[in-house]
């Protein structure tokens, strides 16, 4: 009896140390990215199909907002009876302190498993958050809230169990990873099976628990095989130019075009590669030849973990290769960069700190140790409040500069939604006010930041990015699209090319600066803007 007791006590004391630390890495992550461009990143385009996917009726005539889920759905179902409920504000910052969260408790369970204290996972988590997540591609892992998020929450924990050998967890959350996003589920799936059959002498798991690993991945990932089915089973439209093209070189080149990159870039990446390497090395020059079994277990880890990351440069070193003969981005499309970017970042840094922590090992370098780790973790929370404190008084203002709404922009919204019926279509520009939809609960046209995610929804899209911009402004696309090209050709669009807009596109409305002056009736103006109406016949 006594001796349950004492098995009790001990772990009341780890649970508890456990919420502790995830408290703490948690407190990190929401200084670092909580209130950070709320409505103003990727959840433009997110939370208002999340809101419509909940809402059929809430903008019904919308082009953007009433694309098909693909593989959204799982995000979608889960969100948008909350933003319909709550708004986009009270929504986004539950979200992410939910995903925070998650993300935060898998990073504990790594950074357990690797050995490292509470001050030394601190410093890894740290030194990722210290510039961009990504070291090449702008990935991120924590941000904003949308489903890719949700997916990494899920692969951060199929890992801390890849490396406990618990693989029926590890197989069931990577089906989850591939529902809430299929590229980032399923590369890490691959890495995973890839690892597993590289290490098969000491974890590949008995044909018994594979009987249960398959199924629980099957059963987690139904979402994302669904969508992976509808993309293969869809055909191309025939078009001059293809969807691929346009999504890979003209919308995501920063993302998926490594050729577009500035050679700078690539600093990056061969640093944290050389940090990942580097750290590597000096945790096998130290490996323990002798101790105790945690110990080696600790290196196991430290080495599973190396190798998994290098794993997950394959699909990155791939898609360097193909480049420069991927000519329609065929290949190119499917972010072979997306995962690897992330990896060799977050992984880099975790090794580095495994790496100080076995050559500070005597127990007065580990008090030294730990202090350094205290300051510099202080010196970035010092260094990110400031940004911190303006996104809180951004916040209270919601929404404001941060979301490009100024005051004349916020009453020219409100009017739209006070004084225009609620199907009424308007024109409005490409790439400015991409909130324009959440703002005034209106259709428009189309918006640059709102990309279509099927073939034939991006032909469209490309189509109506060459009408709102009046031919792209005379200029040829292939070469020179830009938003900067697409905003300047709305700007300049003629009388002609205005009505022959609302006619195209049934609309009503036609918003613009109060310096682009056209020959329609004027339903509302402001300092800054003007609200043209369609010239009854």
């Amino acid at each position: 009896m006594r001796e349950q007791n004492v098995h009790k006590k001990t772990a009341l004391t780890t649970t508890g140390w456990i919420i502790l630390e995830i408290i703490t890495v948690l407190l990190l992550l929401c200084i670092k990215e909580l209130l950070f461009d709320i409505m103003a990143r990727n959840d433009i385009d997110a939370l208002p199909l999340a809101r419509q996917f909940a809402d059929h009726n809430w903008v019904p005539g919308d082009w953007s907002v009433n694309q098909p889920a693909v593989y959204r759905v799982l995000f979608q179902t889960l969100f948008g009876w909350l933003i319909a409920s709550w708004g986009f504000l009270a929504s986004s910052i539950i979200g992410r302190l939910f995903c925070y969260t998650l993300i935060a408790w898998a990073l504990v369970l790594i950074g357990r498993k690797l050995g490292l204290n509470l001050s030394l996972l601190m410093l890894a988590v740290a030194m990722f958050f210290f510039d961009k997540q990504g070291v090449a591609a702008g990935e991120r892992i924590v941000g904003v809230l949308e489903t890719k998020i949700f997916a990494y929450a899920m692969v951060l924990f199929a890992i801390a169990f890849m490396l406990r050998k618990r693989y029926r967890l590890m197989a069931f959350l990577l089906g989850l990873a591939t529902s809430f996003h299929v590229l980032v589920g399923g590369y890490t799936t691959l890495f995973v099976a890839a690892w597993l059959i590289l290490k098969r002498k000491t974890h590949f798991p008995s044909m018994r628990e594979l009987g249960f690993i398959v199924p629980l991945y099957l059963i987690g990932s139904i979402f994302g095989l669904k969508a992976i089915l509808g993309e293969l089973s869809s055909s191309t439209p025939a078009s001059p130019i293809s969807p691929t093209y346009i999504y890979v070189f003209l919308r995501m080149p920063y993302h998926l075009n490594p050729l577009s990159w500035p050679a700078y870039w690539w600093i990056v990446p061969i640093f944290y590669l050389m940090m990942l390497v580097g750290s590597a090395g000096i945790l096998w020059f130290h490996r323990p030849t002798q101790g105790l079994p945690e110990q080696f277990e600790e290196y196991e880890a430290r080495r599973g973990l190396f190798e998994f990351t290098l794993i997950s440069l394959v699909p990155f070193l791939l898609g360097v290769v193909i480049a420069p003969f991927d000519s329609q981005g065929t290949l190119l499309q499917y972010y072979l960069f997306r995962v690897g970017d992330v990896m060799l970042h977050l992984n880099a840094c975790l090794l580095f700190v495994c790496a100080l922590d076995r050559i500070f090992s005597s127990r007065k370098q580990q008090r030294v140790l730990i202090l350094i780790c205290g300051l510099l973790v202080s010196i970035s929370i010092v260094k990110a409040f400031p940004s911190f404190e303006k996104n809180f008084y951004s916040t209270l203002n919601f929404p404001d500069e941060v979301q490009e709404v100024d005051s004349q922009w916020k009453d020219m919204a409100a009017w739209i939604r006070k004084n225009t019926p609620k199907n009424a279509t308007f024109v409005s520009p490409p790439v400015e006010h991409s909130n324009f939809i959440w703002l005034t609960e209106r259709p428009t046209i189309a918006k640059y930041k709102l990309m279509a995610q099927t073939k034939a929804a991006t032909l469209e899209w490309f189509s109506r990015m060459r009408d709102l911009s009046g031919n792209f402004n005379g200029v040829d696309p292939l070469t020179q699209f830009s938003e900067k090209l697409l905003t300047e050709g709305y700007n300049n669009l003629t009388i002609d090319q205005a009505k022959a807009l609302i006619v195209k596109y049934h609309a009503s409305y036609f918003v613009t600066h109060i310096q682009h002056r056209l020959d329609l009736p004027v339903a509302y103006r402001n300092k800054s803007y003007v609200l043209y109406a369609k010239q009854q016949d």
